[in-house]
């Protein structure tokens, strides 16, 4: 990695992130005007605000609305093998602190999230709420400063309800993820198309008529699932939670338990926000030639360290594919266990993340303008449906309003009712 501003290579670097980011804006009708607007009252002027999110174009045209509007922005990658090299050169050469690289390695991104941490923040944008975890833990003075955190996923929303509970969340908390404009689009939709994109660039192999074992039945892995099937594929889950499941079976896929599904997959996709998903005991189980992917919060999704150790002998028939040999069987795991759509392709699509970036945007503007008890909070359905409402705008289609016969009067039978 490097950090050399000097020569033409940069420049050129600079200039494709500079055109990734223009693209991310041209695609982006919500952030450009919707929020832009609300972005602009003055009210972000000099706040220091960190953007933890996967550092690629999208984050960061959200991360320079956000400069623009006058705070004082530091970004940081949320994941090691998503950062953008040329994204980070444009971001820096536009004057806005980063402290990621492209590259980066466990011990180099922890040491990146410590820098940020040390930016001492006021708000935290957060993916996984990796920094406000380690602000946490390492800059307690710092947390307990912390005016106010908005949270990306689901497994972070996770976090700072145990924190919560724990009795240790001294900020509001916006749970940006359990937003409807958030976890209906950007889980199911976003991460369906694109883990789907990136597994069949990456692999080559062909998806109709196979067998896939999706691993988590939340929105995530329902978009996968669905995808999937749409593509005429043989879909199989595997759930632990009996209403998610119950979902799965009525949506038409094969649900089992991991001695139920893995002898029989061919592709094996990972979507439960949390580790060891598919972990040492499972290996026996896996077939030859199988395909494992992750498309979950985690790198650690899939067990890779325990793969290497339970290996034979290892090899790499591609930069993104590494294969693992079990006595008979290849096990081949791509991107090394991480987000597959992401540190295998271009992330979720542009229009997706404009929704979801929105309700960033809105959900930031909200912390700073809102008193909030300390403890996670939702953003307002009025702000939701408002964003739901700009997207509607910039496609063309405008809604009714129901006419006063259709609205439920009640009969006056609420006001009757004496307590």
């Amino acid at each position: 990695m490097s950090n050399d501003t000097n020569g033409p290579n940069h420049q050129a670097l600079v200039d494709i992130g500079r055109a990734k980011i223009a693209w991310a804006k041209n695609h982006s009708p919500v952030l450009g005007s919707f929020v832009f607007k609300h972005l602009n009252d003055g009210t972000l002027r000099n706040k220091r605000i960190a953007v933890v999110v996967h550092l690629e174009a999208k984050t960061a045209y959200l991360a320079t609305l956000l400069a623009n509007a006058g705070a004082n922005v530091v970004a940081a990658g949320s994941n090691p093998a998503t950062t953008d090299g040329a994204v980070v050169a444009a971001l820096r050469d536009a004057g806005i602190h980063v402290v990621s690289d492209a590259g980066s390695d466990l011990a180099t991104w922890e040491r990146e999230l410590h820098r940020a941490a040390d930016f001492e923040p006021d708000y935290v944008i957060d993916d996984g709420a990796e920094l406000t975890a380690r602000i946490g833990k390492y800059r307690p003075d710092v947390f307990q400063s912390l005016k106010g955190v908005s949270e990306q996923t689901t497994t972070g929303t996770a976090r700072l309800y145990a924190l919560e509970h724990a009795g240790k969340l001294p900020f509001p908390a916006l749970t940006a993820n359990n937003a409807r404009c958030k976890h209906m689009f950007d889980n199911r939709y976003g991460t369906g198309q694109t883990t789907l994109q990136a597994v069949l660039r990456l692999s080559g192999r062909r998806l109709a008529g196979s067998k896939i074992a999706v691993i988590g039945y939340g929105y995530v892995g329902r978009g996968i699932a669905e995808y999937a099937a749409k593509l005429h594929a043989r879909v199989m889950v595997i759930e632990v939670d009996p209403v998610r499941a119950l979902e799965a079976h009525m949506d038409g896929h094969h649900v089992g338990t991991a001695h139920d599904v893995l002898p029989h997959a061919e592709f094996v996709i990972t979507a439960t926000g949390g580790i060891r998903a598919l972990a040492r005991q499972d290996f026996s189980l896996l077939t030859h030639d199988v395909i494992l992917a992750n498309a979950g919060h985690h790198d650690l999704e899939i067990d890779v360290d325990a793969l290497s150790n339970a290996a034979d002998t290892i090899s790499h028939p591609s930069p993104d594919t590494t294969t693992y040999t079990l006595g008979t069987r290849d096990v081949h795991v791509l991107c090394n266990g991480a987000l597959v759509n992401i540190a295998g392709g271009s992330g979720h699509p542009v229009e997706i993340m404009d929704l979801s970036f929105a309700v960033q945007g809105i959900g930031a503007h909200y912390l700073i303008n809102t008193p909030l008890d300390p403890g996670v909070h939702v953003l307002p359905k009025v702000l939701d449906d408002a964003i739901a409402r700009s997207k509607l705008e910039s496609l063309g289609v405008t809604l009714a309003q129901p006419r006063p016969e259709q609205v439920d009067r009640h009969d006056g039978l609420i006001d009757e009712i004496e307590l």
